[in-house]
């Protein structure tokens, strides 16, 4: 019997794999896992409807919730990233696919089956994996690790976790905001908003698997300066996702950056508007003035059999 793996020269490469006389050549147009899974389905936000097909019993899902939006001109803080979770599941019809967040909302949580990812967090605590804003702490995940505790007054930056927590509102004029921690999940820049004639400069977003908006710097007459948003990582691709820039000038200007998500670039602010998040909850980047945050980025969820 013949050996059914063919070898060539030294230095080719050698396949393992046996090939029939006819066929075509193999594309690389579903991410394959491990398993030897493919990816069927992609739910974006609002979907609420699954249909497996029939002899699929179990179903490996990775949910990303919304990002947090940006903050309104309150608190000039940048939106949580939206958390991650993944793994086998009881197949279903149904699914929760959330939106990111308005101006200074919190995004929703993501689930399919017993796998459920939280909304990014606006001006709160993070939960469910998702990264903390507005001085609060990031948020223990669906497999229980932990979230970073939050940023002090005396400690500005955030703290790693699940969720990463935010960084720290400054309290004085001319004083920066903290920036938020990296997770696989980026906490929300810190907001500089204090009125005054110092430079104002809002911390930058967390990066991860998704990415934090970043903070305003906002109010003051002086130079007032937006931090970035947090980086991501493309989940099926490996490629790195970016946070949009942030925006600086004097007596103007001051947005922050929206977050990456795992599947779009965050966006840049826009003079003192925040930028939003990317697809796949990109968190919201703060504003620099009395004007509009940026809203987070929409959640997904990815289902391989």
């Amino acid at each position: 019997m013949a050996n059914p793996t063919r070898r060539g020269s030294s230095g080719e490469p050698v396949r393992n794999s046996m090939q029939g006389g006819n066929y075509t050549p193999w594309t690389n147009t579903h991410f394959v896992l491990p398993y030897g899974l493919r990816l069927q389905q992609t739910k974006n936000a609002g979907d609420t409807s699954v249909t497996i097909p029939a002899g699929i019993t179990f179903v490996y899902a990775i949910a990303v919730g919304g990002g947090g939006g940006g903050a309104s001109s309150s608190t000039y803080n940048g939106g949580g990233a939206g958390g991650v979770a993944w793994g086998w599941t009881i197949a279903t019809s149904s699914c929760v696919v959330g939106a990111g967040g308005a101006l200074a909302t919190s995004g929703g949580y993501t689930r399919y089956g017993n796998i459920i990812a939280g909304g990014g967090a606006f001006n709160a605590a993070g939960t469910l994996g998702s990264g903390g804003s507005g001085n609060g702490a990031g948020g223990t995940n669906y497999y229980g690790i932990p979230g970073g505790g939050a940023a002090t007054a005396t400690f500005v930056n955030g703290n790693t976790g699940s969720g990463a927590s935010a960084g720290f509102n400054s309290t004085a004029n001319g004083t920066a905001g903290g920036n938020g921690a990296n997770g696989i999940s980026g906490g929300g820049g810190g907001a500089s908003g204090q009125a005054g004639s110092g430079t104002n400069t809002g911390g930058n977003g967390g990066s991860g698997l998704v990415g934090g908006g970043g903070g305003g710097g906002a109010i003051t007459t002086g130079t007032r300066t937006g931090g970035n948003g947090g980086n991501g990582i493309n989940i099926l691709t490996g490629a790195q996702t970016t946070g949009g820039a942030g925006t600086t000038g004097t007596n103007t200007n001051g947005g922050g950056g929206g977050g990456a998500g795992i599947a779009g670039n965050g966006v840049a602010a826009s003079g003192t508007n925040g930028g939003a998040g990317g697809l796949g909850g990109g968190g919201g980047g703060g504003p620099g003035g009395n004007v509009t945050g940026g809203v987070g980025g929409a959640g997904l969820l990815y289902l391989f059999y």
